[in-house]
C-alpha cells in the first residue's frame, strides 16, 4: 500500500491503470468460455428492499471516515492493476511484491485483469447501477477521478478483480491464505468507503471471482503459468523482501475494523 497524496489522486489512478491497460495481452479465457456474470448474479437489490437500505445504511456510515487513516488507505486502493494490488498485497504475502522483481506473478496478474474485466464489465451494461454518490451524494475519495461519473456500481470491478487475486495468491502462497483473503476483504471494502460502491457491489463482485477463478483452473495455459509464478516466489521466500511495516500496520487494522 502506498498512501498517495491528495492533488496527486487522479493522476496516480490514471497512471496505474495506464501500465498495464496500454499494452492489453488478452485473458486466459474466450467469450464462450466465460461464465455469464450478470446471469449468476441477477438484478442488483430494488429501491424498497431490505438489502438496498442496509446498502444506503453502510453508505451513510462510511461518509464519517472521510479524512481517517482508513479513507487514505481507501485513496490507495483505489488504484487499480496488477501492479498496484501487488503493491497492496505485499504485507498479505510477506514479501514486498513488484512487477520488476516478481515478473511471473505480474504475467499471470495481468492476464486475469483481463478476463475479470470483461466479466464484470458485460454485468455492468445490463444492469447499469448508479454509484451511490450519484443517487444519495455525499464525498468520494476520488473526486478527481471523472471517469467513476460515467460508469456504473453493479458488481465492483475493483472487488472482482482483488478477490480473484486474492484466491490466486492463496494458491501460490497457502500458508498465507488467511492474511491475504483477509486483505482481499479490506480491499473490497475500501470502495465501499471510497463511496464509489454499495456493499452489495463488492459482494457482487466476490461472486463473480469465484466463478471466473473456477473457470480458470481448468485453462492450461493458467496452470502453467501459476505454477512459474510458485516457483518464482518459492525462490523469493529465501530472499530479504520485507514490506514496510507502518505501511502493514494500517492494512493489519483494517483488515481487523470490518467496515460493515
Amino acid at each position: 500500500m502506498r498512501l498517495v497524496p491528495a492533488l496527486g489522486i487522479a493522476a496516480a489512478i490514471l497512471m496505474g491503470c495506464a501500465a498495464w491497460a496500454q499494452t492489453p495481452i488478452g485473458g486466459y479465457l474466450s467469450l464462450q468460455e466465460m461464465p455469464d456474470a450478470a446471469q449468476i448474479l441477477g438484478p442488483p437489490p430494488a429501491s424498497g428492499s431490505g438489502t438496498k437500505a442496509g446498502d444506503v445504511a453502510t453508505y451513510e456510515a462510511t461518509r464519517k471516515l472521510q479524512d481517517t487513516l482508513r479513507w487514505a488507505l481507501a485513496v490507495s486502493d483505489a488504484q487499480f492493476g496488477p501492479s498496484a494490488i501487488m503493491r497492496e498485497y505485499s504485507c498479505a504475502a510477506g514479501m514486498a511484491l513488484d512487477p520488476a522483481t516478481d515478473p511471473a506473478v505480474f504475467h499471470l496478474l495481468r492476464r486475469m485483469v483481463e478476463d475479470s474485466e470483461a466479466m464484470e464489465q458485460h454485468a455492468k451494461a445490463i444492469y447499469k447501477r448508479p454509484r451511490p454518490f450519484v443517487e444519495n451524494g455525499g464525498p468520494m475519495c476520488t473526486p478527481n477521478d471523472r471517469s467513476i461519473l460515467t460508469s456504473y456500481s453493479y458488481p465492483s470491478g475493483h472487488s472482482t478483480f482483488s478477490w480473484t487475486a486474492g484466491m490466486i495468491m492463496a494458491q501460490l502462497i497457502p500458508d498465507h491464505a488467511t492474511s491475504l483473503m483477509n486483505r482481499a476483504r479490506s480491499y473490497g471494502e475500501s470502495r465501499v468507503v471510497c463511496g464509489v460502491h454499495y456493499e452489495s457491489d463488492v459482494q457482487a463482485g466476490r461472486v463473480v471471482a469465484s466463478a471466473l477463478f473456477s473457470v480458470l483452473q481448468t485453462n492450461p495455459q493458467f496452470r502453467a503459468d501459476l505454477e512459474s509464478a510458485r516457483v518464482e516466489l518459492a525462490t523469493k521466500r529465501t530472499q530479504s523482501s520485507s514490506p514496510d511495516a507502518a505501511e502493514c500496520r494500517l492494512e493489519s487494522d483494517a483488515g481487523a475494523n470490518p467496515v460493515w
